[in-house]
């Protein structure tokens, strides 16, 4: 009766990445799997217990009763057999550190100096996720999180790591226009759907006229923002040090003062409960991460 009821592997993991993401096609994209693979393992998994555990009757994948509470039970078992591979491997869980990254902020920023953090701390394995957002850090197994925002991340420690200033930049064609006497307000504008309010604070800081122009184009990524730009598609507010290769080699170019979004870059971890106490290799990463950030700084 035991074993009839232990699901497969696949299974656990499909409906555990749907539960988690409240929906099939971001649990696909998770586990680099088609939608249709993800929804039929679910079938299968509740074929196998007997009770339904998704809603498929709501816009979002909505568990049912027995679905919360066995995702509960799901998650702690893939958390536990995770642990157990660590120790087979002789890494033991509180040497081993999972961070959530921004993708831009994690490639152009913290990657090139990963390399410092390891000679300091060979003993510590890191494990990354890209992540945009908030979301339940315990319930996704990260020990942290770096997280772009204004620091209000709920049931949370939060540090902040730097403020965040931006520059509007675009590529060189417009760059002309505007030295032939064009204004910034008759280019095309683009932004990142998770800052609507964006130009328009970047304008009222600037003292400028009238309402911001409506972008005509939104990202969900700073990298994808930039890239637009350096293609001519529109002007772009950015964080000069996400794009310093680009400005190195003139592919995009400064069009106005750098000024203070409003945002900063925050080190978010679990508040550590008797059951779950905080690990000292977060610490040991978040220390680390604000000395890089002094240098750079005084620098």
């Amino acid at each position: 009766m035991q074993r009839r009821l232990l699901p497969s592997m696949s299974a656990l993991l499909a409906f555990d990445a749907v539960a988690r993401t409240g929906s099939f096609t971001s649990a696909a994209r998770d586990l680099s799997l088609t939608q249709g693979a993800v929804s039929r393992q679910v079938a299968v998994l509740e074929g196998q217990l007997g009770a339904g555990l998704i809603d498929r009757t709501a816009r979002r994948a909505t568990l049912t009763e027995a679905g919360r509470a066995y995702a509960l039970r799901a998650r702690a078992a893939l958390e536990l057999l995770s642990q157990g591979a660590l120790e087979a491997l002789g890494q033991a869980p509180e040497k081993g550190l999972k961070l959530a990254i921004l993708p831009t902020f994690g490639t152009r920023w913290l990657m090139p100096r990963i390399p410092g953090f390891v000679r300091r701390h060979p003993e510590i394995t890191l494990q990354f996720a890209t992540r945009i957002g908030q979301f339940d850090l315990r319930g996704e197994g990260m020990d942290a999180a770096i997280h772009s925002g204004r620091g209000d991340w709920p049931g949370a420690r939060v540090t902040l790591l730097m403020q965040e200033r931006v520059v509007p930049v675009a590529a060189p064609v417009l760059a002309r226009q505007l030295a032939q006497g064009g204004a910034l307000s008759d280019l095309p504008v683009l932004a990142l759907a998770s800052r609507p309010q964006a130009w328009t604070d970047w304008r009222a800081q600037n003292r400028l006229p009238g309402p911001a122009p409506a972008p005509v184009m939104r990202f969900e990524q700073s990298a994808t923002l930039a890239q637009a730009a350096a293609a001519g598609m529109g002007v772009a507010l950015m964080p000069a040090f996400l794009i310093r290769p680009e400005l190195d080699s003139g592919t995009l170019t400064v069009l106005g003062e750098e000024l203070p979004s409003g945002f900063g870059y925050y080190f978010v971890e679990p508040e550590p409960t008797p059951g779950h106490p905080a690990k000292r290799a977060v610490s040991q990463f978040r220390d680390w991460l604000l000395t890089e950030i002094a240098r750079d700084t005084v620098v």
